[in-house]
């Protein structure tokens, strides 16, 4: 008899709990949908006790949950609109936090019943508040970004993009924002994850960018430097050679030293893929893959330049003379063509000079044959590093050089200019 009565209560209690449960969610939902003051904070944790306990498997716990954030999120934007003060960190947060309860509540949702049939109640209501929050997401990446809180502008950017792979979400798809604007966030979500310094979340976002038609040019160099701090040559390779062919027609503009700006074709794969070339002393791909571009973009002188310091590497110095040459044909105020061009008479000059004092023991003859073919090179060199150290004057190279050339032609009032400048 006892043993009855025991159980009796027992399934008394367990009923007691079960409606208490029940209760728990009916008042939070009642505390949040309160005309005049809704009051948030006790429905939130009033739901929370409620899903620590055996409502935690009810579904429409969860959709309450998610209810009470959406409805948050509602009211403070609703201040936005009129003008007035809004907490938009809380905001933002009920969005992401009513997202995920949002989330839950459709996997109990759409699960099937005992006897095998999905029969949801909440799925319509999850995919009007999904789809009307739409601006939402992308005001929150927004807000998140601007406040130097790039893993949240990541997360948040991440929802909208996420919703429309959501099953659930593609008989709605129809009403979904426009392809082009996935395409920006994506684009933004990869800046978030590239500012937050997370490398793995970066590389995911960018090659899920990659080809979507939005700021390619810009995903591609991402990946490409991305790839470069890792060290990855192969997917380096890869990538530089995929945007050479997609990009390398593609009209950008440049800046000069002087802060002007000109149009040129885009060169960044290109001499990426040059200077790997170099590094790997691969020369005959280096030119083949810098011939191609000089012929589809012959006014570039930053390509010349690149030109003449690789045909400088392979020692044929004429040939780096003459396209440092044509670099300046082009932009006379290149100071790294000029600066190019003086080291090719200052070597010869160099080298020339080291020449004779091996040949020549007897000083005046020395210096008889010093001034025949040696300072010619430093005059040669002289005006061409003058007119770089006047375009960029912190650039050490072009200093070390005249102090070196000014001595040697016995300037003495520039050379102390000089090393007054370099702090001697």
């Amino acid at each position: 008899m006892r043993k009855t009565l025991l159980t009796a209560s027992l399934l008394l209690l367990s009923a007691t709990l079960s409606f208490g449960q029940k209760a728990l969610v009916d008042q939070a939902w009642s505390l949040a949908k309160k005309s005049e003051k809704p009051d948030f904070k006790t429905a939130r944790a009033t739901i929370k006790q409620a899903l620590e306990g055996e409502s935690a498997e009810d579904v429409k716990a969860w959709y309450v949950a998610g209810d009470i954030e959406q409805r948050y999120y509602e009211k403070e934007n609703g201040q936005i609109q009129f003008g007035l003060k809004a907490n938009e960190a809380e905001m933002y947060q009920a969005l992401e936090d009513g997202y995920n309860y949002f989330r839950q509540t459709i996997a109990l949702d759409t699960m099937p019943n005992a006897k095998g049939k999905v029969k949801p109640k909440y799925v319509k209501n999850v995919q009007k508040a999904f789809l009307a929050n739409s601006d939402g997401y992308i005001q929150g990446g927004v807000y998140y970004f601007n406040n130097q809180n790039y893993k949240k502008a990541y997360d948040i950017w991440n929802i909208f993009i996420e919703i429309r792979e959501l099953p659930f979400m593609a008989s709605v798809a129809k009403n979904m924002p426009a392809d082009s604007i996935y395409a920006m966030l994506e684009y933004n979500a990869a800046l978030a994850a590239l500012n937050a310094g997370d490398k793995e979340l970066t590389m995911k976002a960018l090659l899920r960018a990659k080809g979507n038609g939005y700021e390619q040019n810009n995903v591609y160099k991402f990946i490409a430097g991305e790839y470069e701090q890792a060290r990855d040559t192969a997917n380096l390779v890869a990538i530089l050679n995929e945007g050479n062919e997609l990009f390398s027609n593609l009209d950008v503009v440049a800046t000069r030293p002087d802060g002007t700006t000109f149009t040129q074709k885009e060169n960044y794969y290109t001499l990426r893929l040059i200077n790997l070339y170099i590094a790997k002393n691969e020369y005959d791909k280096a030119i083949d893959v810098l011939n191609a571009v000089v012929a589809n973009d012959p006014e570039n002188p930053e390509l010349w330049n690149v030109k003449g310091q690789l045909l400088e590497a392979q020692g044929d110095i004429a040939g780096a003379i003459e396209c440092f040459q044509k670099a300046l044909d082009k932009n006379p105020s290149f100071a790294l063509a000029l600066g190019n061009m003086g080291r090719m008479y200052f070597n010869q000059a160099v080298e020339k000079n080291n020449e004779l004092s091996e040949k020549i023991t007897n000083t005046s003859e020395f210096n008889a044959a010093k001034e025949a073919e040696v300072l010619p090179l430093y005059r040669q060199a002289l005006p061409y590093y003058e007119k770089a150290h006047q375009l960029d004057a912190n650039e050490r190279e072009y200093m070390v050089a005249l102090r070196s050339i000014y001595y040697n032609l016995n300037d003495a009032k520039n050379l102390k200019l000089i090393e007054m400048e370099m702090g001697f």
